[in-house]
This record gives C-alpha cells, sequence and structure tokens, in this order.
C-alpha cells in the first residue's frame, strides 16, 4: 500500500509539471506558426520590392544609355566644329558692311493727301 501511494504521490507532483509542459509546447508551437507566417508575408514583400527595383535599375540604365548617346553626339559635334575652326573650313567675311542710300525717300503709300477725299 504504501508503495501505491507514493506512484499517486508522484502522479500528482507530475501534473504540474505536464502542464507546465504542455504550456509551453503550445507557446513554442504557436511561436513557431507565427514566424512561418511573418517570413512567408515578408517573403512575398521582398520579392515585390526585388521586382520595383529591377525595373527601376532597368529604366536608370536606359536612360544613361541615352545620355551616353547624346554625349557622344554632343563630343562629336563639338570636336568637328573645332577641327573646322583650325583648320579654316569656314566661310571667311570681308567685315565690310555698305550702306546706300535712296535718293527717292518719298512715298505716296504713306501720304495723307491721297487719305483725304476732296468733296468740293
Amino acid at each position: 500500500m504504501h508503495f501505491n501511494s507514493i506512484i499517486v504521490n508522484n502522479l500528482t507532483a507530475d501534473n504540474t509539471g505536464a502542464v507546465n509542459t504542455l504550456i509551453w509546447l503550445n507557446i513554442i508551437l504557436l511561436s513557431v506558426i507565427v514566424l512561418y507566417f511573418v517570413i512567408r508575408v515578408l517573403h512575398s514583400w521582398k520579392g515585390k520590392y526585388r521586382s520595383i527595383r529591377n525595373k527601376k535599375r532597368a529604366a536608370l540604365k536606359k536612360m544613361q544609355e541615352k545620355q551616353d548617346i547624346s554625349a557622344n553626339n554632343d563630343e562629336a559635334a563639338i570636336a568637328m566644329a573645332l577641327y573646322l575652326y583650325f583648320n579654316e573650313m569656314h566661310d571667311e567675311e570681308s567685315d565690310v558692311i555698305t550702306v546706300k542710300r535712296v535718293s527717292k525717300t518719298y512715298s505716296p503709300w504713306s501720304s495723307k493727301l491721297y487719305g483725304m477725299r476732296n468733296l468740293r
């Protein structure tokens, strides 16, 4: 009898340990489930962020290529202008201005005389 009472006493003492163990196992299980869903959501956000970042990088790369092409065109135009200037292939001008005087300064188009009606 004494042996049976020791087993019963040990089972009742272990019940609090078993309850604590079950509580901690449930807490761990719930935290693992929450972490799974958090990681799953973060992974989908990371994919969206990565696709947006890749689109921005592609657009930036296209802009840089266009700027490089236009910069090359600008450099070619400047080089051609310098080449023509230093090789004197441009037109030379005489730097003389000629002013011709017109002897007839009167014009009937601006005369008030022809704009008036003489009704006498």
